[in-house]
C-alpha cells in the first residue's frame, strides 16, 4: 500500500514536470515563429517602444519618434560607430560571448547590484524587440535561449539593420532615422562621420546623455569609437563617403 502511495506520487510529479516542459516549449515555440516573421517582415514597433509610448503620453510629453528605413538607407558611418561602440566582435561571434556572461554573472553573485552582462549587438536586438527591459535572470535566460536562434535565422545584416532601427536614442527616440532628424535634422542616410560617433556614443545610457555634449564617459566612448570606426567589419561593407 505504501509502495502504491508512494508511485503515485511519482507518477504526479513526472506529469507535472512534463506540463511544464511542454508549457515552456510553446512559450519559446511563439518567439521562433515571430523571429521568422520579422525575417520577411519590419517590425513597426516592439515592447519597450509601447511602453515608452505609453509612459510619454501619460507624462503630457511627444509620443515616440520612430521610423523604418532598410540598411543601405543608414549612413555606414553609422553602422561601422555603433558596431565599435557596442560589439567590435559582431562578425566574429555566434551571438553569445559566454566570457562575458560569466563575468557579468560572477559579479551578480557577488553583490547585491545587477553587473552588465557583456551583451552583443544580437543579445540587445533580442532584447529590445522581444523581451522587457527588466533586469532578471529569467529575463536574461530568455535573451540567450533566443540568441542562437536569430543569429541562424536572420544572419548578421539583419541582425545589425534591426537593432539600428529600434535602438532607443533618447527619450522616445527610436531608431537611426528618428534620431538623425531629431539631433541632426536630416536623413540617416547622410549622416557624417562625427555626427554618428556622436549618435553611437550615447547608446550606453541615451536617456541620460541625450543633452550631454561633453562628460568623460562619452569623451572616453568619442575617442575609442573615433580609433576603431575603420577597424571593424560589417556585413556587406558600403563604401564610405
Amino acid at each position: 500500500m505504501f509502495n502504491s502511495s508512494k508511485n503515485k506520487k511519482r507518477s504526479w510529479t513526472a506529469k507535472l514536470i512534463l506540463c511544464a516542459l511542454l508549457a515552456f516549449f510553446l512559450f519559446e515555440l511563439q518567439y521562433v515563429g515571430r523571429i521568422i516573421l520579422f525575417d520577411f517582415v519590419n517590425p513597426s514597433s516592439s515592447p519597450y517602444i509601447r511602453a515608452e509610448q505609453e509612459r510619454l503620453l501619460e507624462e503630457g510629453k511627444h509620443p515616440v519618434l520612430y521610423q523604418w528605413v532598410d540598411y543601405d538607407q543608414i549612413s555606414p558611418y553609422l553602422i561601422r560607430a555603433v558596431v565599435a561602440a557596442e560589439d567590435a566582435d559582431f562578425m566574429h561571434h555566434n551571438g553569445l560571448r559566454w566570457d562575458a556572461i560569466k563575468t557579468a554573472a560572477e559579479r551578480n553573485l557577488l553583490s547585491d547590484k545587477r553587473a552588465p552582462g557583456g551583451s552583443t549587438l544580437t543579445q540587445q536586438t533580442v532584447k529590445n524587440l522581444f523581451l522587457s527591459h527588466d533586469r532578471s535572470y529569467f529575463r536574461k535566460a530568455q535573451e540567450i535561449i533566443l540568441t542562437p536562434i536569430v543569429e541562424a535565422v536572420w544572419g548578421k545584416k539583419r541582425i545589425l539593420e534591426i537593432y539600428l532601427n529600434i535602438a532607443e536614442f533618447g527619450n522616445g527616440i527610436f531608431g537611426a532615422q528618428a534620431a538623425a532628424r531629431y539631433y541632426f535634422n536630416k536623413n540617416a542616410a547622410n549622416l557624417s562621420r562625427a555626427e554618428a560617433i556622436r549618435l553611437a556614443s550615447i547608446l550606453i545610457n541615451p536617456k541620460k546623455y541625450q543633452f550631454v555634449k561633453s562628460a568623460p564617459l562619452i569623451n572616453r566612448r568619442v575617442n575609442r569609437i573615433s580609433h576603431d570606426l575603420n577597424l571593424v567589419q560589417i556585413p556587406q561593407k558600403p563604401k564610405l563617403p
